[in-house]
Formats: structure tokens, sequence, C-alpha cells
């Protein structure tokens, strides 16, 4: 019995022993966040980015048009143009149809008012009389303040000046009614003009009157000859001797002569005829050297050599001759 109980007694040590030699394992711990492992991220395709969008097209201001000192003209408008078939009425209206038209060059006429004041006027009985019902010089108030027929609007110098401001690549060319006082006309507008007063081409009426109207400082004088004797000797002497810029003739008084003279001594001179609304006229004569006409009805955008020659370049029906205001 003691024999049994020391062996239960020696196992019991034995035991113990052994489980104190072998090592228990550890569980194992996850590791520390910042130590675990990440995960493959799938990342989604990135959207393109949105095209910028294109800057708007900046508007490049066209240049004002400007005064071209070199133009030959063909066609001037007579006494502003006609407007609604009216001639002569020297109105805004006119001179705004005669521009829409293409014209560059337009005639006006200038009389002085009963106060010495310059308004675009034919005369101040029987235009005065169409235009507003009465004939007697008024003051330029008086004038500016009368309704005209068709209630179209008188201008005076002031006016003309605004006008051209807005217009700056025509020239005026005037034709002062006072036969005493063109000179002094001619003055005050190159004077109030300012640097507008290159866009005026005075009309002088005699050969004495082209040297004073030169000394003002107007570059293009045309010497008229509707109140001097057609004499083609004389003619070409003084073109040989001033060069001048244009001569212009009443369209019954054109002769072969008169062209001969003024060319072969002034070839570069313009010779004009008035006033012409016959285009078998400019036909006739053109051809021998007349550089163009003073119209009441012609316009350069609609003006039947240009037609002929190039029908495409305007934004018109083809015009036959029987179309146009013979």
């Amino acid at each position: 019995m003691r024999r049994v109980i020391c062996l239960l007694l020696l196992s019991a040590v034995l035991l113990c022993a052994c489980a104190q030699s072998v090592p228990v394992p550890e569980e194992e711990s996850a590791p520390p966040p910042a130590e675990q492992a990440a995960e493959p991220l799938t990342e989604e395709p990135a959207e393109p980015p949105e095209p910028e969008p294109e800057p708007e097209p900046q508007e490049v201001e066209a240049p004002p048009p400007a005064l071209d000192l070199d133009a030959r003209p063909v066609l001037i408008a007579h006494a502003g143009g006609a407007i609604w078939g009216y001639r002569l009425t020297n109105s805004l209206e006119a001179l705004e149809l005669a521009y829409a038209g293409g014209h560059r060059f337009i005639e006006v006429d200038i009389s002085r008012s009963a106060d010495g004041e310059l308004v675009l006027l034919h005369d101040w009985e029987s235009m005065a009389r169409r235009m507003f019902g009465t004939e007697g010089c008024l003051t330029e108030e008086e004038f500016l303040a009368r309704r005209a027929f068709a209630r179209l609007t008188l201008m005076d110098l002031d006016a003309l000046l605004d006008w051209l401001k807005a217009h700056p690549d025509c020239s005026i060319i005037t034709d002062v009614k006072d036969e005493e006082g063109n000179v002094d006309a001619l003055s005050e507008i190159r004077r109030r003009a300012g640097e507008l007063g290159d866009h005026f081409i005075p009309q002088v009426y005699d050969y004495g009157e082209y040297d004073a109207v030169s000394q003002l400082g107007y570059a293009r004088v045309i010497l008229t000859l509707y109140r001097l004797e057609t004499e083609p000797d004389r003619l070409g002497d003084f073109a040989a001797a001033h060069r001048p810029w244009g001569i212009t003739v009443a369209q019954d008084r054109l002769t072969r002569e008169l062209l001969d003279a003024v060319l072969g001594a002034s070839p570069d001179t313009l010779v004009f005829a008035h006033t012409v609304n016959d285009l078998s006229f400019f036909e006739a004569w053109q051809p021998q050297g007349l550089s163009g006409i003073y119209t009441d009805y012609f316009t350069p955008d609609r003006w039947y050599p240009s037609i002929i020659r190039d029908p495409e370049t305007i934004d018109s029906p083809r015009v036959s001759s029987s179309t146009l205001p013979l």
C-alpha cells in the first residue's frame, strides 16, 4: 500500500515538471494598425477635364474712312443730289441719300442769310418759295426754323460741318451764290472748318479769284466757267500756269477745242460738265477726255458703265439701259 502511494506521488511530481518545461505558445496578436498591409485600392477612372471655353472673338473696329485727296471722281452730286425726285434742295436728307448711294464728292449751294450767315440754299427767290413757300432773305434763325416741304431738314454751315465729321471720307464742292462775296465766304469756311478744311473744294468764278482762294490754303480748287466766256486759248494758258485741280463747264458749252486746250496744257487737270442727267452725253464725251459730270440722279453704286463692266460687283439684278433714268 505504501508502495502504491509512493508511485502516485512520483507520477504527480513528474507531471508538474513536464508542465513547467513545455512553453505555452502565445496567441498571435494582430499587427498594429500602422503596420497592417494596405489593401490595394481600385481607383475609378478619372473623368477628363472639361475643355476651357474658347475666348469669344474680339470685334476689331474698322478704322474710320479717310479722306482720299488723290481721288478723281466721275460723279459729283449736284446741289446735294436729288431726293425723292426733287432737285436743288441742299437738305440733310439729300446729303444722306447721296452718301448712301456712294457719292464721296457732293456739291452744295451756299447763300448768305439776312444777318450774314452761311446757309445751304440755292437762292432766296424761286428756290426759297419752293422750299418753304415764301420769297425774300431770312435770318439764319428764321431760315432754320422754317418748315420745308416734304419735312426736309434745312442746313447752315455748322450743320454741314457736323455732317462732315460723321462722314470723314466725303468732299464738299462749294457753289457760293454771292457773286461779290465768294472769296470772303471761302475764307470764313476755311477758318471755321479747322481740321475739316481739306474736305472743301471751292469753286471760283473768274481767273482773278483763283490765286486769292489758293492762298487761303485750299489744296484743290475748281475754276467753273458759267460766269465766264469759254475761250479755249485763254483756258489753255491758265491751265498751263496754274495746273488747277479741276475745270467745270456747262454741258452745252463743252467743246473738243476746250478739252484739247486744257488737257494739252495740264494733263492731270480734271474737266467736268454740269448738270448732266443723260447717260448718252457722258458716253459721247468721256472717250474725248471728259473726266466726270455733276449729276442730280446718277449714283456711284448704280453707275451704268460699272455695271456693264462687272455686273457681279453690286448686289442687285442686272440693269439694262432701258431701266436707267436718262
